[in-house]
């Protein structure tokens, strides 16, 4: 639980500028306004981040660790758009979720038919399905899909890295490792610029035919 201080919103003129996202029961930050979709101990907040935020253009950063792949894919740009606004200009958003390509590259080896073949199968379904995941992301994914929206950069760093003091060795999930050269999980931060984040037109269209159309569907 974080320490019992004074805690003003982002709103308030003396408020916390930073919002950290799906925090759950245990990493609830004291200098981070803390949200989560349940009230756990240490949330100020209980909050869907997939829903349109009553913060716009005042907040310094967003962060949110191994939360993304928790969302169906549209959710997750409603949320990079939501995120993307509450920030003032300048302001970072800094995600941390399983990269897909070391998802691919550390699990299935295509292995002659046997047990290990069986256990690398279970395995990648795991790292698919199981903790809740709903969307892997690869690096290219990631990038696109913030340069859509409008973000005025998109930086990838390594494990607890930045190139701003305030979100270095933010990470808590362990484990982090690389595999085939790629790092088990994207850590990017995207800049807001001058101009609103939007989705773009085509862009669920897009999501909606390579994707959603297959999943809802029940294909």
């Amino acid at each position: 639980m974080i320490e019992t201080i004074e805690r003003l919103p982002p709103e308030h003129a003396q408020g916390l500028r930073k919002v950290q996202v799906g925090v759950g029961p245990k990493n609830a930050r004291a200098d981070w306004w803390n949200v989560d979709l349940r009230p756990f101990d240490g949330v100020d907040e209980a909050m869907d981040a997939a829903q349109p935020w009553r913060w716009h253009r005042i907040l310094e950063f967003v962060y949110a660790e191994h939360f993304l792949e928790h969302l169906r894919v549209d959710e997750a740009v409603h949320f990079l758009v939501h995120a993307g606004n509450a920030l003032r200009p300048g302001g970072i958003l800094r995600l941390s979720t399983p990269a897909l390509e070391w998802v691919l590259a550390s699990h299935f080896t295509f292995a002659e038919p046997g047990e290990r073949a069986r256990e690398e199968t279970f395995a990648i379904n795991r790292a698919f399905y199981g903790w809740g995941h709903r969307f892997l992301f690869s690096r290219d994914m990631l990038r696109w899909l913030i340069k859509q929206l409008g973000f005025a950069s998109c930086d990838f760093h390594d494990y607890g890295e930045s190139g701003t003091a305030e979100l270095r060795d933010l990470e808590l999930h362990g484990g982090w490792t690389r595999h085939g050269g790629f790092p088990s999980v994207w850590i990017v931060e995207a800049r807001s610029g001058s101009e609103p984040i939007a989705i773009p037109p085509g862009l669920m269209e897009t999501i909606q035919t390579h994707f959603l159309r297959h999943v809802l569907g029940g294909h």
